[in-house]
């Protein structure tokens, strides 16, 4: 009776947690979406307005930024100090490709992200600013979609991990 109880238990257990474990990656992607809003922006302050260096500029960059986007950053920066011969949208997208897995961003958001790294360093500070408020308005938008996704979808993984579970223990029992 005792180790019925305890599988019971855990069943409740792991289901609600893996309902909350989905609904984390919903909160995850809307903050990284932020993340890179932020980086965007003042990555176009030190490019556009101080004329820092473009290694130099996303370290500076990845150092403040939370993670994994500081990753993603600090990448770049270091591919870009390497000079091994790469432009910077061969760099950006080494970077991206080498932190895919820690992101948390769906297809259409790295694909956003990627399309602004072909651009990056190889125009004039007239293009670059287009590029800039190209990809914030793409990212908002993104954002936007993320957020109500969220909404959405957020409380109905908690819901249904923990009446998964409720269901497989009354089949159970």
């Amino acid at each position: 009776m005792i180790i019925k109880l305890f599988g019971c238990l855990i069943i409740m257990a792991c289901s609600t947690s893996g309902g909350y474990l989905l609904a984390i990656g919903y909160t995850r992607r809307v903050r990284e979406l932020r993340v890179f809003q932020q980086a965007l922006q003042v990555l176009e302050s030190e490019i556009l307005f101080t004329s820092t260096p473009l290694p130099q500029a996303v370290l500076q960059i990845a150092s403040r930024l939370d993670r994994p986007v500081d990753r993603l950053f600090g990448l770049f920066g270091h591919i870009l100090e390497q000079r091994v011969g790469h432009t910077a949208g061969e760099a950006w997208n080494m970077a991206i490709d080498g932190t895919r897995d820690l992101l948390c961003l769906d297809r259409e958001d790295i694909d956003i992200v990627r399309s602004f790294g072909q651009n990056l360093g190889s125009t004039d500070k007239e293009n670059q600013e287009k590029s800039f408020r190209l990809v914030k308005y793409q990212l908002e938008t993104q954002l936007r979609k993320a957020e109500d996704k969220r909404n959405k979808n957020e409380k109905l993984c908690k819901n249904l991990g923990f009446l998964l579970g409720a269901a497989l223990v009354t089949l159970l029992v």
